[in-house]
């Protein structure tokens, strides 16, 4: 037979323990692919801002391989266009995509402009999205997008996404699991015949007509880094030529 003390203890450990599911509430549900993107597009500016930016221009320098430091122009103009510039000791090389053919001038090399390979050209052409990047509308690109693993990279926890794209090209996005912005991205690609490990280590995001855009990126090739940029400018919505990224004609002989 219980005594009363018995009981009235038996109805405290209960409440409390009640009490303590209440203010520790139900686990969270894990988040998914989907839902991760939209935080991702949301935490950049949201869709409307991202779509109202139609043209980029980024001014800032570069370094290459840890030793030169070289002035670097980035042209961006929606849906597909993208031209580079660096002024590498006195000359310019450029690097350029206008939505079809992908291709370079390198007075190193020639002073003609030369068409790019079919793999460089498939590279541009992926990341030719320079303002949204590869989350940002992903289906209508054609790309699959699925979570990997959330896990620890440098001290930060991030959401590891496999984004599998319309060629088949696979790379991965590590996005901070709190502020759900691209910290690093990485996957193989294929140059002079050869399969190579890039990664990108993105920080110092800046608000740019409302979106955050990456100031500093490192750029490493087969785990030794290849490049630097530093950004000092991003200007939105400036017009651009088409002309701008077409290859110019070979002067006749």
């Amino acid at each position: 037979m219980l005594y009363y003390e018995d009981v009235r203890r038996s109805i405290l450990i209960a409440t409390l323990a009640a009490s303590a599911l209440l203010l520790r509430g139900t686990p969270e549900t894990p988040l998914t692919a989907d839902q991760i993107v939209q935080k991702h597009i949301q935490a950049l500016g949201g869709a409307a801002k991202l779509n109202a930016i139609q043209t980029l221009v980024v001014t800032g320098k570069a370094s290459i391989l840890g030793q030169t430091e070289a002035p670097l122009s980035i042209q961006v103009k929606r849906p597909n266009f993208l031209r580079l510039e660096i002024t590498f000791q006195g000359r310019k090389v450029v690097q350029a995509f206008d939505g079809v053919t992908a291709w370079t001038i390198n007075p190193m090399i020639g002073a003609d402009p030369k068409q790019s390979s079919e793999e460089d050209t498939r590279a541009a052409q992926e990341s030719s999205d320079f303002i949204g990047g590869n989350l940002v509308d992903y289906k209508s690109k054609g790309n699959a997008v699925e979570l990997v693993d959330q896990e620890d990279l440098d001290g930060v926890a991030v959401y590891k996404l496999k984004i599998t794209k319309k060629s088949g090209s696979v790379e991965y996005d590590y996005l901070d699991a709190k502020s759900f912005l691209p910290i690093k991205t990485e996957g193989k690609r294929s140059q002079l015949g050869q399969e190579i490990l890039y990664e990108s280590k993105i920080a110092n995001y800046k608000p740019v007509e409302g979106v955050l855009m990456p100031f500093n990126l490192t750029q490493l090739v087969n785990g030794r880094i290849a490049m630097e940029i530093t950004v000092e400018k991003m200007d939105a919505n400036i017009p651009l030529d088409a002309s701008v990224f077409k290859m110019p004609e070979k002067p006749a002989p």
